[in-house]
């Protein structure tokens, strides 16, 4: 068994002072209400990636886990995991950073993993090597940046999949695998509140079996999927979207309809999805931005189906005093992609599709997917959809 603890104690053998940081109880079995977790509904929180800026820490807190633990009318066990690519800075094109310095081992502990594991980047980036080579020579580099964006991506890739044997560790551990699982980039943050009641929907969900944000998945008018946040049940979470690095070797962005080839995140997730066949809805409740180093936020994709915004989508940065003093803000309406049909999605194989021209993007039938039957409950603020 690991704890946050033992993040702090890695912090202090790095040099940093620990002592002006308060770190949270470890997030093993947090609990919305008391109750017996063998009737709850589980739920693992997997967070991957690579640190950009403390600011998201504190976002996790107020958008994600706070909402969580206050929503009532359901009882939920929630375990929080941490794979972590760590470097001590960042030199990114096509992002503006150059030599950012970046969170150090105290700021990770901030996240209190039940389980985690730190990965030095640079080992990594050897470990990927031959694999980023592959891609590049078979002409699967989208971005032709000599095979920069695609180390990334792998990275980001890697750390999904380490994410996913630390939950599945923690079931062997428990002897109870979870309902739903949650994943998340720990450079992104939430503009908006993560509504408790989702997780229950989504583990009762009848027909979609994964769900992301309305947003951030259309590139040259291909209309792909977000890959940056995910929500769904077990099987379809562990045996596909964590593990997708699996089908690199086999992908192939040259499906039929497609405006362009080569490998983006975006579509590799597309392709992964339909082989495995899972059923998947853009949600609008998912609103998120990606922060830089520096605590620089990244554009925002989407627009509010509402007449309120949030502070966090009017800013272009906020540092961690700045997220530690943002108020609460409801997801209300949510939000979707601009310039992309509020109804519309992706058709994954599934036949409930009712657009007959079988492209890219078909409507919600809200009676197949079984929102109708989860609406009042579940999603209160869009009875317009039902129309």
């Amino acid at each position: 068994m690991v704890a946050a603890a033992a993040l702090l104690a890695l912090a202090s053998l790095a040099g940093a002072a620990p002592t002006y940081v308060t770190i949270p109880p470890q997030r093993c079995g947090l609990q919305n209400v008391p109750h017996d977790p063998g009737r709850s509904t589980r739920i693992a929180v997997a967070l991957f990636g690579l640190v950009r800026h403390n600011c998201t820490m504190a976002n996790f807190e107020r958008f994600l886990v706070a909402p969580l633990l206050a929503h009532r009318g359901h009882q939920y066990t929630m375990d929080v995991f941490l794979h972590a690519n760590v470097v001590a800075k960042i030199t990114n094109a096509r992002t503006n950073e150059d030599h950012e310095v970046l969170p150090g081992y105290v700021d990770w502990a901030r996240f209190a993993p039940c389980r985690y594991t730190l990965e030095d980047q640079d080992v990594l980036d050897i470990k990927l090597a031959r694999l980023r080579r592959r891609v590049v020579e078979h002409g699967k580099d989208f971005y032709g940046d000599n095979g920069d964006s695609i180390k990334n991506l792998l990275r980001a890739l890697y750390s999904l999949k380490q994410s996913a044997h630390l939950v599945e560790a923690r079931e062997l551990e428990l002897q109870r695998r979870y309902h739903t699982v949650v994943s998340v980039r720990v450079d992104t943050i939430f503009t908006r509140e993560v509504p408790g009641a989702i997780y229950e929907y989504v583990r009762r969900s009848p027909v979609a079996k994964l769900f992301i944000p309305h947003f951030g998945c259309s590139i040259n008018g291909d209309l792909l999927m977000n890959d940056r946040f995910a929500m769904g049940q077990r099987d379809a979470m562990v045996d596909a979207y964590l593990t997708r690095v699996d089908t690199i070797a086999n992908y192939s962005g040259a499906t039929d309809g497609s405006r362009h080839g080569g490998l983006t995140g975006e579509r590799h997730l597309l392709n992964t999805l339909q082989i495995h066949n899972v059923a998947v809805a853009r949600m609008y409740e998912f609103c998120l931005r990606r922060v830089r180093a520096g605590g620089r936020i990244w554009l925002k994709l989407f627009q509010p189906l509402d007449d309120h915004q949030c502070p966090l989508e009017l800013v272009d940065h906020c540092g961690q005093e700045c997220m530690r003093d943002q108020p609460r803000c409801d997801v209300g309406v949510g939000c979707y992609q601009r310039g992309v049909h509020r109804q519309s999605r992706l058709f994954d194989g599934t036949d409930w599709c009712n657009n007959p021209r079988k492209d890219y993007a078909c409507k919600y039938d809200f009676k197949k997917l079984g929102f109708l039957s989860f609406s009042k409950e579940y999603r209160p603020y869009t009875d317009f959809m039902y129309e």
